[in-house]
């Protein structure tokens, strides 16, 4: 597409793809810095956070505190607490006692938001991407308009099984349209891939109610179980900016390492739901004395699909025989997840920018590597898993995120980042890990003691490193 450029194109220093969250978090922290100029965009007429699972009971598996600013500025008007008390509702909140804010009260305090600040623009997709001279030039459905830097926020696809993709329809269809499909389960038998939150969710979901029963829901996870996530004091210690930075200094094979082995810090299922499931089944199967309803089916895992006269087959493999089974299924609904895909609309600069193993290149301050100017960048949200840890599609570091942006685009602090206190010693671990040779003692060690023999200018780092110099760091469970 060729796009006429002339001076008379607004021109800004951002320009932000999609409104979610993250990209959100990124605007409400920008409100209170006049020198940036930015302007969202998204297709959608209005925000609204997974609309399809948006169930009554579905929690966020974060404190409350982990909103779109306050961990970097909690005196940002656009925390949840300032949306608390613009709804004359915060006595009410601290009198109820919650455990976690409910997902759909949080998809409002974000609408809120969204509504509040000027600079974002809904209903209008962005449709193509150039880079000219010393800008971006952006074309919407409504403009062309001109940044200097871009942040990406479109989000990630739906992760759909290759195998049930010939078969998606009211019957067969991915948990993020959930709701729009209406409660058609009564007396048929359910089939719910996915072993992880949105899984319990569901699962939840479809036994709540006494007079809409199915005859039976099959529950099929890949996992050895249906685990619940490591809300422990240490594993959070995962979800802070110092492991952030440690991360994002190992080496790829490490980092790739690192997470699969911290999956159920990021994606196990809340305590009090795997509670509620239990609970509720023990009502159902004991007091009522209702047929058994839910079969967990772990270590199974989804191969194919076969029509079956108004029904499915799914053809499932068992990890631990390697055996092969046959579940019939109604309904099935594919808690699989969501997978990053290129963006159509970088289509115009998507021979400038540098991928790695299919993701995005991404530096210390989430920009991307591309063959343009350098100070011409363009920041991803929610793209840098591979990069920078299991917390990347988290709302745990989603306000340190936009403030690390923030600076970057500025070139200097807006936000003190600097000195944030940690539990964990990450830093010396990753000196371990770097090749460095470092002496190693407890933490009340002395400099020159007779018994360690000490230089002055030896540093003494209160960590156990590894035997090896240059070894992996890796934590076995």
């Amino acid at each position: 597409m060729n796009i006429i450029i002339n001076n008379d194109f607004e021109t800004h220093d951002l320009l932000g793809v999609g409104i979610g969250p993250f990209n959100l978090s990124l605007a409400a922290l920008l409100s209170p810095v006049p020198s940036i100029n930015s302007k969202f965009f998204d297709a959608r007429d209005s925000f609204i956070w997974h609309a399809g699972q948006l169930l009554p009971d579905a929690e966020i598996q974060v404190t409350h505190l982990k909103d779109l600013v306050t961990l970097v500025d909690p005196t940002n008007p656009y925390s949840f607490l300032a949306y608390l008390r613009k709804h004359k509702r915060l006595y009410r909140f601290i009198n109820g006692k919650f455990t976690n804010v409910l997902r759909k009260e949080f998809s409002q305090y974000f609408n809120w938001v969204s509504q509040s600040l000027p600079n974002l623009h809904f209903g209008e997709a962005v449709q193509d991407l150039h880079f000219k001279k010393s800008h971006f030039v952006m074309q919407t459905t409504k403009r062309i308009i001109k940044g200097k830097h871009l942040s990406l926020g479109s989000g990630l696809a739906a992760n759909v099984p290759p195998c049930a993709k010939p078969h998606l329809g009211d019957t067969v269809y991915h948990v993020k349209d959930f709701l729009m499909k209406g409660n058609h389960w009564k007396g048929k038998t359910v089939a719910v891939i996915g072993g992880g939150q949105s899984g319990a969710e569901i699962v939840q979901a479809l036994i709540a109610d006494d007079k809409n029963l199915p005859a039976a829901v099959n529950w099929i996870s890949s996992r050895d179980h249906f685990a619940p996530m490591d809300e422990s004091v240490f594993a959070n210690e995962i979800f802070t900016p110092n492991y952030s930075d440690f991360f994002y200094g190992l080496e790829p094979g490490t980092k790739a390492q690192l997470v699969k082995q911290q999956t159920l810090a990021s994606d196990g299922i809340s305590n009090n739901l795997l509670d509620a499931i239990y609970q509720r089944l023990y009502y159902l199967e004991c007091i009522e004395q209702l047929p058994k309803i839910v079969n967990f089916l772990s270590n199974h895992q989804l191969d194919d699909i076969h029509a079956n006269q108004g029904s499915h087959q799914l053809i499932l493999t068992q990890h631990l025989g390697d055996a092969t089974s046959v579940v019939n299924a109604d309904i099935i609904i594919l808690c699989t997840g969501y997978r990053w895909q290129f963006p159509a609309y970088l289509s115009g600069v998507s021979d400038k920018i540098v991928l790695e193993n299919g993701h995005f290149a991404v530096n210390e301050d989430f920009s991307i590597e591309w063959d343009g100017p350098a100070q011409n960048k363009i920041y991803v949200q929610n793209a840098a898993r591979h990069s920078h840890g299991v917390a990347d599609p988290n709302l745990s570091l989603m306000a340190w995120r936009s403030a690390t942006i923030i600076n970057s685009i500025a070139g200097q602090d807006i936000y003190d980042l600097e000195g944030e206190s940690s539990g964990m010693n990450w830093h010396a671990l990753q000196s371990g890990v770097s090749g460095e040779s470092k002496l190693v003692g407890p933490a009340y060690a002395t400099l020159g003691s007779p018994v360690h023999n000490f230089a002055p200018s030896d540093t003494v780092v209160p960590f156990v490193a590894p035997t090896e110099v240059g070894a992996s760091a890796t934590w076995n469970t």
